[in-house]
């Protein structure tokens, strides 16, 4: 079986796993978690290389880029 919410059909033994409160809350954060970090990624990082944004608050590095773009 690929995947679901059944028993495991070989292996596993006497063993019958339980999906409990527990796990289902650990998996809603994890799976906030992993959201948030994805966009936080996704924003800052275009952000932070915008020529406006580093004109503005790292004028060195905009320099730095600007004159080897040259």
């Amino acid at each position: 079986m690929a995947g679901g919410f059944g028993a495991p059909t070989s292996g596993g033994g006497d063993f019958e796993a339980k999906i409990t409160t527990v796990v289902i809350i650990s998996c809603i954060l994890a799976a906030s978690g992993g959201l948030m970090f994805g966009y936080d990624i996704g924003i800052s990082g275009g952000v932070t290389s915008m020529p406006e944004f580093l004109k503005e608050f790292f004028p060195v590095v905009y320099q730095k880029n600007s004159t080897a773009r040259a």
